[in-house]
């Protein structure tokens, strides 16, 4: 049995059984089934990863691709998503953006960029008053990290809301209505490659480049990769990938070629992939023991600023990322002004399932 990672509670694990081999993943001691994954003993690591149920990249066609330029021609970086509803369903509405809404959005513009800017901004009714919120500019450096940020910054603009209206409008957060969020989008690129935060605190790996190849030959390595997977015998190496579970949508490290058990001397690589599964490159893995552990440590941060406690070094880092939400701005709306907006681009909803539209700059 191979201990793969231990991260809120969950184990992943290589079984042999009879002449099979079999990884799971159990969180509190339950199966998880979209991760479970049986091939013959003999076959290589990578052929548990062939029936890709992760729930990590999209896929463009054609219409969307083109959306995207059109995007990047008429300089669109801000979108609106509203609450189509005619009831107010304030709880609903926000539990759907930062779940699903604003990450697929996010991991749709990070097609071709490294990295994105985002602000996030909520429209806030509260008794009889129109406010709006807005966080302070937020990196996002890999497409895995969108959903984890979303969810800090949701986090933070809730709480700053909340003080805000029980302080100031002596109301709770509940008698407020949130219809409209925007979204400020910049799409950025960096020829330098990044791993997801979980993995990046880690600090144990190096980008690799063909400079830096001195006991493996990058080229053939990355062109028997590309070569579906026809790993020469001379390449001794041992590769990972990292995959998303589809149900708790844990981020975790997978082994996709194993050549030897010797970890301390064998070279060993983490297989890089954008938004869309196509690969991107390799870092070297130094300390491959501690790239696959989660930290003892991940379990008790406290923030010396706000007080504030964490269950893991992931959302403490992005808690202070942001700040502990300084910098988080209100402003008072006039409830009979009217905005007006000349380039307007409407979301297409066979892609988009929600009521997005974007505002051009020019």
């Amino acid at each position: 049995m191979r201990k793969m990672s231990s991260r809120n509670h969950s184990r992943f694990i290589f079984e042999m059984m009879e002449n099979m081999r079999i990884f799971r993943h159990q969180r509190f001691g339950v199966e998880c089934p979209t991760c479970l994954s049986r091939v013959r003993a003999d076959e290589p690591y990578r052929h548990h990863w062939l029936d890709d149920k992760a729930d990590q990249h999209i896929k463009l066609g054609l219409t969307e691709k083109l959306l995207l330029k059109r995007i990047e021609r008429e300089h669109i970086e801000t979108f609106f998503l509203c609450d189509e509803s005619a009831v107010g369903r304030t709880n609903e509405f926000l539990l759907e953006a930062g779940m699903e809404a604003v990450p697929q959005l996010l991991r749709f513009l990070s097609y071709e960029a490294t990295r994105l800017e985002i602000t996030v901004g909520f429209y806030v009714e509260a008794t009889k008053q129109l406010m709006y919120y807005e966080s302070i500019p937020v990196v996002i450096n890999h497409y895995l990290d969108i959903k984890d940020t979303v969810d800090m910054v949701f986090s933070v603009l809730l709480e700053k809301i909340s003080n805000y209206v029980l302080m100031k409008q002596r109301v709770p957060l509940e008698a407020c209505t949130i219809k409209r969020i925007k979204l400020l989008v910049k799409r950025q690129w960096n020829e330098k490659l990044e791993l997801p935060l979980q993995y990046r605190l880690k600090n144990d790996t190096k980008f690799l480049n063909a400079n830096d190849a001195s006991a493996v030959d990058l080229a053939l390595l990355t062109d028997s990769y590309m070569s579906n997977g026809l790993f020469t015998d001379s390449l001794k190496v041992n590769l990972y990938c990292l995959r998303v579970c589809a149900s708790t949508k844990e981020l975790y490290a997978v082994p996709y070629l194993l050549r030897s058990e010797d970890v301390a001397n064998t070279p060993t690589f983490l297989i890089l992939s954008d938004v869309e599964g196509e690969f991107r490159g390799m870092h070297e893995i130094r300390n491959l023991r501690r790239f696959l552990r989660a930290d003892s440590q991940d379990h008790s941060f406290e923030c010396r600023k706000c007080k504030m406690h964490f269950s893991d070094r992931l959302q403490y880092t992005l808690h202070k990322q942001i700040n502990c939400g300084s910098g988080f701005m209100v402003w008072h709306i006039d409830r009979d002004s009217t905005e007006f907006y000349e380039n307007c681009l409407l979301l297409p909803r066979q892609f988009f399932k929600f009521a997005w539209f974007g505002i051009g700059n020019e």
